[in-house]
């Protein structure tokens, strides 16, 4: 796991920021409070991981504040982007499993991490089933995504797969303007997009080029503005 740094805020700051993790959104404000109490915080900086592949832990990780980027690295050194994680999630949860982490996990930004331990982690879930049916839909919507995401690669060329990532980045972090179209927050360099498709970056530039050919998408201010959703999500289907 990665060295990190660990945090001593005041409580009512703590609960604050587990509150808004949407796994324990049943969870009354006094069992806030209590697991709080028993789950210590570290404050990972820009580039620092949080855990390597293969490394073993005893704990399930809660994204407090920022944004994790999971990754693998394949045979010729090249990373893939699994999945870039907002604030408010669960992750890291091979541990469930008693299973070493098959991916790495690197800040993007400063970001703070809750450390769950998997004694409490599994007493929570047992006394709460309504947390329990959550963990379960967010590892079942997970692994729908992974596979998706390996179908697109295998039969999508690359500007449907660069716009079907747009539109599942759009679910977590879009944002719509005056104008009524819709901004992504994180701002992505094609290199970026080129690990998460599969693709060379001269290859995403052609795409995202096409994109903006179509009138799908705008980049302004370093920013991607999708002006067309419609078009985007059928390029998306259609491939």
């Amino acid at each position: 796991m990665g060295e990190g740094r660990t945090d001593t805020e005041g409580q009512p700051e703590r609960i604050k920021r587990f509150s808004l993790v949407e796994v324990l959104e049943p969870l009354a404000s006094e069992e806030i409070a209590w697991l709080s109490q028993r789950t210590p915080e570290r404050t990972f900086q820009r580039g620092e991981l949080v855990y390597a592949a293969e490394d073993a832990s005893e704990v399930v990780f809660l994204l407090l504040t920022g944004r994790i980027r999971l990754y693998g690295i394949a045979a010729g050194r090249e990373e893939f982007t699994f999945e870039v994680l907002q604030a408010g999630t669960l992750f890291g949860e091979a541990s469930l499993a008693g299973r070493a982490h098959p991916e790495y996990a690197q800040a993007l930004e400063p970001s703070r991490v809750g450390l769950l331990h998997l004694n409490t982690f599994w007493q929570l879930v047992s006394q709460n089933p309504q947390v329990n049916a959550k963990v379960m839909k967010l590892l079942v919507t997970r692994s729908c995504k992974d596979k998706s995401r390996m179908s697109d690669l295998a039969l999508k060329e690359v500007s449907a797969r660069l716009a079907s990532l747009i539109l599942e980045l759009l679910q977590s972090e879009g944002v719509v303007t005056r104008e009524g179209h819709y901004r992504l927050d994180g701002r992505y360099t094609h290199e970026h997009f080129g690990t998460m498709i599969g693709a060379k970056r001269v290859s995403v530039t052609r795409a995202f080029r096409k994109l903006q050919d179509i009138g799908c998408v705008q980049l302004l201010r370093r920013q991607i503005y999708v002006t067309d959703l419609a078009t985007l999500s059928r390029l998306a289907v259609e491939g």
